[in-house]
C-alpha cells in the first residue's frame, strides 16, 4: 500500500498538495468563516515571508526588507 501511495504522490505531487490545501481551506471556511480564514491565510503568508528572510540573512535582512517597503519618498 505504501509503494502505491509513494508512486501516486511522485507522479501527482502538486495535485495532491493542492487538493489537501483546498480541503483545509474548505474546512476552515465552514468552521470559522471567510474573513477569519482570509486573515489566517494573510498571517501565515507574513510568517512564511519573515521566516524565509530570516533563513536567508537573519534579522538584518528582515530590517532591510521592511525598510525598503516603508521608506519615505
Amino acid at each position: 500500500m505504501k509503494d502505491w501511495l509513494k508512486q501516486f504522490y511522485g507522479e501527482h505531487k502538486w495535485l495532491t498538495i493542492m487538493a489537501a490545501a483546498a480541503l483545509v481551506l474548505g474546512i476552515l471556511f465552514l468552521c470559522i468563516g471567510f474573513w477569519r480564514t482570509l486573515l489566517l491565510a494573510a498571517l501565515v503568508a507574513v510568517g512564511v515571508l519573515i521566516g524565509t528572510l530570516l533563513d536567508r540573512g537573519g534579522w538584518p535582512a528582515v530590517k532591510d526588507f521592511f525598510a525598503s517597503i516603508f521608506q519615505k519618498k
